[in-house]
């Protein structure tokens, strides 16, 4: 069973690494991102999401899932005419920039990262909670 698992969590990482690609070219052209980049941002985040529950990494999860609703929740913003400040768009940039430091060993990746995970999940926590997108 045990070698299942570690072929599935290595199947995870090989498509973590491919959807973070499409990551890095959506945010090729910098931010500000348009509604529909952060769409397909959302949309990578939230595969990776189930990815991770489903290969039983649930700091992965967590962290994936948070970053799609972030993802929706600049998104949702712009729509609705906001703008959305720099500091807003650096902690997109400080998440995906996690990720990308991660190389080979996606799943290991936020073991490296704990208090800088925990930092910025609580920050994109916070400005959600607020409707802040300064």
């Amino acid at each position: 069973m045990e070698r299942v698992l570690d072929s599935l969590v290595h199947t995870f990482c090989v498509d973590c690494q491919q959807r973070m690609q499409r990551v890095t070219d959506i945010m090729q052209s910098g931010v500000p991102l348009s509604c529909t980049q952060l769409d397909q941002l959302h949309q990578e985040f939230d595969t990776l999401f189930g990815g991770a529950r489903a290969v039983h990494l649930p700091e992965m999860e967590f962290f994936f899932r948070s970053m799609a609703i972030y993802a929706r929740y600049l998104r949702n913003g712009l729509r609705d005419g906001q703008t959305i400040a720099q500091p807003a768009w650096q902690d997109l940039l400080a998440g995906i920039a996690m990720v990308r430091r991660c190389g080979d060993d996606m799943s290991l990746c936020l073991e490296h990262c704990n208090k800088h995970r925990s930092t910025l999940l609580q920050a994109i926590e916070n400005r959600i909670n607020k409707g802040d997108t300064r």
